[in-house]
């Protein structure tokens, strides 16, 4: 059973994703997804699935929907809107020195993220550089978000639950092989 606890201090998205990771390891039905779930959150996660009214939750898509829009505030914010916001407030302040602005970007980024990490191995040292490297991860971002938008929502359960048959179906046939041979060495014996 899955293992990842959600306290609603973190991306719900995370959460969500971590969850169908674990899931797609023990079931494929919708129900079974949707009654384990609650099993994953502690804390404030586990007060908002206490105040939702019964009988308001017939699928697991409405149900993550449900979770998302409630813990929002928590989603990581896009590239896009960060340098957008720090571009903005960056051009207000007169004779800028390129050095500082590129430093004070690089903190504002999240631990951990790609585009922090990049920076920090390369040595750029003015805010155009910067927001040029920041447009190409942005692009990779939206590219990246598209392509997840065009795959049908249960695609990852699907490509699951074939991989699942065909190995039972490898399975029976490699079964029916041995059988056939060991009928075959008792036909010769």
């Amino acid at each position: 059973m899955p293992t990842c606890k959600y306290d609603g201090k973190t991306d719900p998205e995370d959460h969500i994703s971590a969850y169908e990771g674990h899931m797609l390891l023990y079931a494929d039905t919708d129900s079974v997804w949707c009654k384990v779930f609650p099993s994953t959150l502690v804390g404030l996660g586990q007060t908002w699935f206490k105040s939702i009214p019964p009988a308001t939750i017939f699928d697991f898509r409405q149900f993550t929907s449900m979770f998302v829009t409630h813990f929002v505030s928590n989603k990581r914010k896009s590239l896009r809107n960060y340098v957008g916001r720090f571009n903005a407030e960056a051009v207000t302040i007169p004779s800028l020195q390129q050095e500082v602005v590129v430093l004070g970007l690089m903190t504002g980024l999240r631990e951990g993220t790609a585009f922090r990490s990049y920076l920090g191995c390369k040595k750029l040292t003015s805010l155009t550089e910067v927001l040029g490297k920041a447009n190409d991860f942005i692009r990779g971002e939206e590219f990246d978000k598209a392509a997840a938008a065009k795959r049908p929502a249960g695609d990852a359960r699907d490509k699951e639950k074939d991989r699942r048959e065909d190995k039972y179906r490898k399975d029976k046939k490699q079964e029916n092989s041995n059988m056939r041979a060991e009928s075959n060495f008792v036909k010769k014996g």
